[in-house]
């Protein structure tokens, strides 16, 4: 108790003297092309704003501030990158991936996307801007497109990095600040599993990451070495020593959601740091039809990332034909036009603010991919979810929330009116599936500081402190020494020394007394024969 209410104490003195420091110019850069992860960095942009620092943003989609707060804002995006997304974009194709065919597409992808992104004007624009403005901290999406490593090594007075991933906490993380992965604990995010439990789940999470880990150091980060060089227009150091040189990484994560496992100081979880304090702007019209849902509401999205268009059109009509079967009213955020006739009691919308929608207090569940944000988002809010996963960490999140109880899992391929109908009924109608995910939203929102505030502190802290001794030795270590394999190989050898020389002490021992005691006897029977 003594050392919660320090910690406590600590932080709040950390955050007063943040508040109380001079402004930053921060560069914020996302380059991933994934809507769901400039979602996720737009609240922390907006609480540096809220905190005085100026902040210079180059993502894919545009941000705009409209009030005061717009006056410390710069914001560039990469030209023509979300224009591109559609092509090859097919999640339909990629459920079919096992999990070694979906770790080379995601490094195939972070290397198409990343080739793309330096080619843009806005990232020509951007490694000039580096090279002549002095910038207080750099904060990166690091999840893919390492070949902007380099920005960092031509950056005007070298400013610390702080990176961030929106796409929880992959293998790769601990390239960045040291240490070993956990397979014995969280799932591969190729895999579509809650978490390996026996012998055989084990073995097949660890062969995973290895490959996973094999596969990025010997074939993406040389090609993103290539990307990069060519981008700065000369040699760099390795992007692997390079990467090294990240003070903080913030990781969307958090232990109630995902097993606990242990971090270093400077790998810091921050997992819905995007939902928190949320705003109801609701439109009017979807407002009034969930007020009037007197038998409670249900949404169904997609997310950002995954499209009702890659769905035939057999399916649409299965799932209009079970909603038309429902009590409560339904909001549907698609982004095509149904050819079909739809129920009274359902909307269709193109986009809706989903977090602030499934605040409202007639939300009884939600039908969703899996991605991480939309579950987040649904735990924080305290909403069952319906969960039909495509790719990635979708089924492991989708597995991980069935297994807590707090989520039915639905696969579009064996998708009827039935099986939609008896999803419902079991989120809708089965207390136990509330009653599981109110304890995980107590348990996901019970911090002694917001996940903003943590990742603003972490920011401004490394500012302070731009060789703090939050980020871990351990990091600049290789793998044989952070196992201590080098140390245990020694301490064989000495044993196997030790042995050794007993070994042969007591063999010569033995032979020694073997010789003896022959001569002894081999004299005494002479002895003998002379004697008689």
């Amino acid at each position: 108790m003594i050392m919660l209410r320090q910690s406590l104490l600590l932080c709040c003195i950390l955050i007063g003297f943040a508040t109380a420091s001079k402004p930053l110019s921060i560069l914020i850069v996302q380059p991933l092309k994934s809507t769901s992860h400039h979602l996720w960095v737009v609240p922390l942009l907006k609480g540096l704003l809220h905190k005085g620092h100026h902040v210079h943003i180059v993502s894919i989609h545009d941000v705009k501030i409209e009030d005061e707060l717009g006056q410390n804002l710069t914001s560039v995006v990469f030209d023509d990158i979300m224009s591109k997304l559609s092509e090859g974009y097919n999640p339909n194709q990629w459920r079919e991936f096992n999990s070694f065919q979906m770790i080379q597409f995601v490094f195939k992808w972070g290397i198409e996307t990343c080739e793309e992104v330096i080619q843009t004007k806005a990232a020509r624009e951007l490694l000039e801007t580096v090279k002549n403005v002095a910038f207080d901290v750099i904060v990166q999406d690091v999840t893919f497109n390492q070949c902007l490593y380099g920005l960092w090594e031509v950056a005007k007075g070298k400013p610390p990095v702080v990176g961030f991933i929106p796409f929880s906490s992959p293998p790769w993380f601990k390239d960045s600040v040291g240490g070993p992965n956990y397979p014995t604990l969280r799932s591969h995010y190729g895999t579509d599993m809650a978490g390996p439990k026996d012998f055989s789940q084990r073995l097949w999470n660890t062969v995973n990451y290895i490959f996973d880990d094999l596969f990025r150091t010997y074939s993406y980060m040389p090609k993103s070495q290539q990307l990069a060089e060519r981008y700065v227009g000369h040699e760099i150091r390795p992007l692997h020593e390079i990467e090294k040189d990240i003070s903080i990484l913030l990781l969307n994560s958090h232990f109630s959601f995902e097993p606990a496992i242990p971090l270093l100081p400077n790998a810091i979880e921050v997992g819905g740091m995007h939902v928190h304090n949320s705003q109801a702007v609701i439109d009017n019209k979807i407002r009034n039809f969930l007020d009037g849902a007197t038998n409670g509401a249900v949404m169904i999205s997609l997310g950002t990332n995954v499209s009702w268009k890659s769905i035939e059109l057999d399916k649409l009509k299965t799932v209009i034909l079970a909603l038309s079967k429902l009590k409560q009213r339904v909001l549907w955020k698609i982004e095509l036009d149904i050819p079909l006739e739809i129920p009274d009691n359902v909307m269709v919308v193109k986009w809706a603010p989903q977090k602030d929608i499934l605040a409202h207090k007639n939300i009884k569940a939600i039908w969703t991919h899996g991605g991480l944000l939309s579950t987040q988002e649904a735990i924080w809010q305290n909403v069952p979810i319906i969960g039909m996963p495509f790719f990635t960490d979708q089924r492991v999140n989708m597995q991980i929330l069935v297994a807590k109880g707090a989520a039915v899992h639905v696969n579009v391929d064996t998708l009827t009116t039935q099986t939609i109908l008896d999803a419902f009924d079991q989120v809708l109608y089965n207390e136990s599936y509330a009653k599981n995910m109110k304890q995980l939203s107590s348990e996901f929102r019970d911090r002694p500081l917001s996940a903003l505030d943590m990742a603003i502190w972490s920011i401004e802290y490394t500012v302070r402190h731009p060789k703090g001794t939050l980020a871990s030795p351990i990091k600049l270590q290789s793998w044989i020494q952070y196992k201590l394999i080098d140390v245990y190989a020694f301490l064989l050898l000495c044993l196997v020394i030790i042995l050794s020389i007993i070994f042969f002490t007591l063999k010569l021992l033995f032979n020694f007394y073997h010789r003896h005691m022959y001569a002894a006897t081999k004299s005494h029977k002479s002895k003998k024969m002379k004697a008689s």
